[in-house]
């Protein structure tokens, strides 16, 4: 019995690896973090699903959890945010030619979290709300993770992360893209926690990269809102 069953499941591992074989995710290639608001006074998070062009810019981004006010705040930073494109390897119309990579529209995972300030009294502030479902094609969060305030932390910090997430919905991968020294642990120990519903692509699930904003407030503080970025993205 055990021998029937390595065919089919070498005929599954292949068409998973012919998948992922024929895709390359799209990567962050740069951008600002998003600042806190002025009017921020507890925690929050914002899930938002980039849709990137061929050429790697944001083409436009959808809000799928919102949390005010860090969800325009997001929105205005991804305004300066670029990527490397997604490829596809792509057989020629009459299949007379090599197979051969081009850049694909593809989508991308941005979430943010933001620890509320650490207060002796109850933290003020609205709570998350979700008004739209991610498209099939963007790994979603199915636990969050907040991050801890480190101990030895006096300050706040906000650190990005890059996560692989594979086909099956594990992070395989995380490092810091833009580091805030004394809470980069504890990312980085966050990030490697959290799960997703994984990428399909072309009906298959893939490996992807997603970006998570962590961020820890010790106090509230006066900030402004992504030096000047306007907040031009108004999600679909």
């Amino acid at each position: 019995m055990t021998r029937r069953l390595w065919p089919i499941l070498l005929v599954a591992l292949s068409v998973a690896a012919s998948a992922q074989t024929r895709f390359r995710p799209a990567q962050y290639a740069g951008g600002a973090l998003p600042i806190v608001p002025v009017r921020a006074v507890g925690g929050g998070e914002v899930l938002l699903e980039l849709a990137l062009a061929k050429d790697g810019s944001v083409a436009e981004a959808k809000i799928l959890r919102t949390t005010p006010p860090f969800t325009a705040a997001l929105l205005a930073a991804m305004q300066t945010w670029r990527f490397r494109p997604a490829e596809q390897l792509i057989e020629s119309a009459d299949r007379s030619q090599p197979l051969a990579w081009a850049p694909a529209a593809s989508t991308v995972l941005v979430a943010s979290i933001v620890r509320p300030p650490t207060l002796n009294v109850p933290t003020l502030g609205q709570p998350p709300q979700d008004v739209a479902a991610a498209g099939g094609d963007t790994p979603f969060p199915l636990n969050i993770i907040p991050p801890p305030f480190p101990p030895r932390a006096r300050d706040d910090g906000s650190v990005l992360v890059e996560v692989m997430i594979d086909a099956g919905g594990r992070v395989t991968e995380a490092r810091v893209l833009q580091s805030s020294p004394a809470f980069d642990e504890v990312a980085l120990t966050t990030a490697r926690a959290w799960s997703f519903r994984p990428a399909r692509v072309r009906g298959e699930s893939v490996a992807v990269y997603a970006y998570l904003v962590l961020r820890s407030a010790s106090r509230l503080r006066n900030r402004v809102s992504c030096n000047g970025c306007r907040e031009s993205f108004s999600g679909r």
